[in-house]
């Protein structure tokens, strides 16, 4: 088996931030609320500081509402 060239790896990389830094400036557009800081701020947090700024807006600022059990 031949080792993946470094440009394939480096694609894959950037792939996977790209969707990571999309997954999450959805889920921020789309909330009904968020703690601690502004949407804007969370935003920028999100884009400038990856994935540390997604890390923190999932775990601090995003609101987990419950479903209500059917």
């Amino acid at each position: 088996m031949r080792p993946m060239p470094a440009a394939v790896v480096l694609l894959l990389a950037v792939a996977l931030v790209v969707s990571w830094e999309i997954v999450l400036l959805v889920d921020l557009a789309r909330a009904d609320k968020v703690r601690f800081l502004p949407r804007w701020v969370w935003a920028l947090a999100c884009v400038f500081q990856i994935p540390l700024g997604g890390i923190l807006y999932l775990l601090v600022g995003r609101v987990w509402l419950r479903r209500a059990a059917r």
